[in-house]
């Protein structure tokens, strides 16, 4: 039996209102702070609105990604369309769901992201990405000497079987 894991999701808390948060994931200059940050070729395209499209490219590394906003309610819900690039080869098509929801230490950050997965691996692999990322949005913490105080990532599978991780 293939075992298949369709979708990743990651919680965090940071110390931040939802307005600093949402303006971190919607605008280049957000984007630029913290998203792939150490490597000085990485570009960002924002255009902010449902049906606009994104895109984060790192030349020098040879990957970007790209696609189109589906969701965009701000300071709430952003989906959009994710599509992975490496060294000009794309892969297909998957969702990314984040969600700022109010929490007493700052913002609850949630970021799901599904895909047509047959193995385990993407999911790992998006795993470590993530995590990367995320690490980079908390080091703006640096703004206000506040640390995100949890983590928690789980994957699930399609019959409803859930992994979690707890740092």
């Amino acid at each position: 039996m293939t075992v298949r894991t369709d979708r990743l999701e990651l919680s965090r808390t940071f110390p931040f209102g939802q307005e600093l948060l949402w303006s971190a994931w919607t605008t280049e200059e957000g984007l630029a702070k913290w998203w792939w940050n150490t490597w000085p070729d990485t570009r960002y395209f924002v255009d902010g609105h449902i049906g606009g499209r994104y895109r984060i490219e790192a030349t020098d590394k040879g990957i970007a990604v790209h696609g189109e906003y589906l969701r965009w309610d701000p300071c709430e819900l952003l989906e959009f369309s994710w599509i992975w690039a490496d060294n000009g080869h794309e892969e297909p098509e998957e969702r990314v769901r984040v969600t700022f929801a109010p929490d007493e230490d700052g913002t609850r950050v949630t970021v799901l992201h599904t895909g047509p997965w047959t193995t385990p691996e993407p999911a790992e692999n998006y795993r470590q990405g993530w995590s990367f990322v995320l690490d980079a949005l908390a080091d703006l913490s640096t703004l206000t000497s506040a640390r995100v105080r949890s983590v928690s990532m789980s994957t699930t599978s399609p019959d409803g079987v859930r992994s979690a991780d707890k740092n």
